[in-house]
Order: structure tokens, then C-alpha cells, then sequence
């Protein structure tokens, strides 16, 4: 596809954006309509003389999150006012674009990507070369990923910094994490890994996100004081929120978990959470998490009364996406191979 050889795009090499065409049109109306119902009923105007308008739109989910690639073949303004509920990652691919958050302009091309704020007054005016690929998550799962990193909700409107430019460490950041979302949209995970897998590149993300672009956060109290006061009480003793993190993930096994998730349960902030582990468990509470769902498999396999059970799909149902690192974790943990296991059932 053109545009795609260039630094922002690389990252979302190999995705077979047709798959998930939404209109590919020379009528406004179908295309303002349809874009609409997958982001924001917005106001479109084609600009200049004697332009035509070629819009088109894919749009691919991913779990919480979801793959968009746009291009309106003309020079447009758009307005969609305010996104509301959720956030936009713009990469653009080809041409430029001028976007106007909150009256601020920032230059939006393959050089530099951009951030578009869910609470903040929106619209821009794009080159009729402009194709960006929208990466789109939603305000409560970033909510929720703040309130994992900080242990506190959010007072105010989270604002994440707009320009994303390709020489910055937030970009070479991003671009490992947009690589793994891209490849759960084209087939690269088993169908009862995937929901595992999407949990965590969503989890990724948002943190990384949060980490390189909210200005205010390294300078937070939340951030530093609190945050080291936190984790010195959660060395000192074992708590309730310790043991309501593990009865959390005792009771959803097979379902997909983050760290961000396992914290909100336990109460407390992430860092507080993995401190506690580590003081009380020694290892980290995902770490903690993948040996219960090791002694859930080999109970599955010791138990199984046909021949039905197939160490791949039990694997897979606990969340086990890489089954190389799966057998070579359970051989350590359990002195044998899986199928021997299951070899001995009933």
C-alpha cells in the first residue's frame, strides 16, 4: 500500500487493512455518516475549487482498542468538536494535516504523529494527500490505567502531550507496542489466546503512553511521595489488599488479566501491588498469576477423564499464548512434560 514504507507506518507493516473496509466513496454524506458511527458525528467540508472527494475508511478491533486507517482523497476540513469518551493516536501515513486542539495548532505528518485529548475542543485541516492510520482507546480504560500507575482516580481530564514526533523516546516506545496490536489483527494468535494477548498490548499501550507523554506526571506528588510511601507499607506487612489481588486472579484464571486490572482489585497502585508481591511471595504478581494457572493446567490434565483434553487448547484456555515457553516453564515447574501428564489422567 502506499505510504506505508515510511518510519511512523512501519510499525503496521504486514496489516491487511481491506479486510476491514468500511466505504471506499465519492459521496460526503456516506462517508461523514459512516465514519461517524465508529468515532464522532463531525461537520465535513471539501476545500478549494474543483475538488472530488475519494474518501475511504478500515476500521479493525482489537479487544478495547481498535486499528483505523483514513483517507479523504481531497483537501477537507473536519470538525467533530470534542471526542468525549475516548482518545485517538494519529500516524499519519502520507500528506499533512493541522490539528486544533483547544485552539493550540500542532503539524500532524509522517515526521510527527499525534495525540488527539477526549476532552479538549477538536478539528483540523488536512492535505488531500493526508492518510493517517487512527489508533483509537478509550477515556476509561486510560482512566483506569492511571489510577493503576498513581493508586489514586484522576481529578481532572487526562491530557496526554499532542505532538508524538519520530526522533522522540515516546515514539520509539510506541513502536514496539503498536507492532504487537497490529499483529493481533491478522491472525498471528490462536483464537483462545487472542483476548489474553489484546489485554496485554491494550495494558502496554496505555501505560507507555501515560509514562511518555503526560507532562505532569513525573512532577506529580502522586508519582513520587506518595507512590514511595505506599510501597514501603506494602514491604512491611502483608495486607488485605495482597489477598484481594490473589483471590482476583484465583477466581478468573482462564480469563484475560493486566496488571492494571489485578491492581484496581487489590486497591492500591501497581507499584505498591508488585512491592507487596515480591516482599511476601517473592515474584511479581503476574509471575504469581502465570504459577497458579501452571498448577490449573497440570489439575486439567491430571484430571481429564477422555481422550478429548489436548495440552494446546488446555494451555491456551489459561492463557498460555507462546506454548514453546509454556512447555519449557512447566517442565521446570513439574519435573515433566505436559503430555506426560496428560498421559497419566484418570
Amino acid at each position: 500500500m502506499a505510504g506505508m514504507g515510511n518510519p511512523m507506518s512501519t510499525a503496521f507493516a504486514g496489516v491487511d487493512f481491506a479486510r476491514g473496509r468500511l466505504f471506499d466513496t465519492a459521496d460526503a454524506d456516506e462517508a461523514r455518516e459512516v465514519c461517524g458511527r465508529v468515532f464522532n458525528p463531525h461537520r465535513l467540508r471539501v476545500l478549494g475549487h474543483g475538488q472530488r472527494l475519494r474518501a475511504r475508511m478500515d476500521h479493525l478491533p482489537s479487544g478495547g482498542v481498535s486499528i483505523n486507517r483514513l483517507t479523504w482523497g481531497a483537501a477537507v476540513e473536519v470538525d467533530p468538536d470534542r471526542l468525549g469518551h475516548y482518545y485517538l493516536l494519529s500516524v499519519p501515513v502520507a500528506g499533512s494535516a493541522c490539528f486544533r486542539l483547544d485552539g493550540r495548532a500542532f503539524d500532524v505528518s509522517p515526521r510527527c504523529a499525534a495525540i488527539v485529548n477526549s476532552a479538549q475542543r477538536f478539528h483540523f485541516e488536512a492535505s488531500a494527500e493526508f492518510d493517517q492510520i487512527c489508533v483509537r482507546f478509550e477515556r476509561p480504560a486510560v482512566e483506569a490505567a492511571w489510577q493503576a500507575l498513581a493508586g489514586v482516580a484522576a481529578t481532572a481530564p487526562i491530557h496526554f502531550a499532542v505532538p508524538v514526533p519520530v526522533r522522540s523516546p515516546a515514539w520509539r516506545a510506541l513502536e514496539p507496542v503498536l507492532a504487537l496490536l497490529a499483529r493481533c489483527t491478522h491472525g498471528a494468535y490462536a483464537p483462545q489466546a487472542l483476548p489474553h494477548v489484546q489485554a496485554r498490548v491494550e495494558e502496554m499501550l496505555l501505560t507507555t503512553l501515560l509514562l511518555h507523554q503526560v507532562p505532569a506526571w513525573a512532577a506529580s506528588g502522586t508519582a513520587h511521595g506518595s507512590r514511595c510511601g505506599n510501597v514501603a507499607r506494602a514491604a512491611a506487612s502483608p495486607s488485605a489488599h495482597l489477598r484481594r489481588a490473589q483471590a482476583h486472579m484465583r477466581d478468573r484464571l482462564e480469563e484475560p488479566l493486566t496488571l492494571a486490572a489485578v491492581a484496581r482489585a487489590g486497591g492500591v497502585a501497581a507499584r505498591t501491588l508488585q512491592a507487596a508481591f515480591q516482599a511476601h511471595c517473592g515474584m511479581g504478581p503476574m509471575q504469581w498469576l502465570r504459577e497458579q494457572r501452571l498448577h490449573a493446567v497440570r489439575e486439567a490434565l491430571a484430571g481429564a477423564s477422555d481422550g478429548g483434553t489436548r495440552v494446546t487448547d488446555t494451555a491456551l484456555r489459561f492463557g498460555f499464548t507462546h506454548l514453546g515457553e509454556f512447555s519449557r516453564a512447566y517442565r521446570l515447574r513439574f519435573g515433566e512434560a505436559p503430555r506426560e501428564t496428560l498421559a497419566r489422567r484418570g
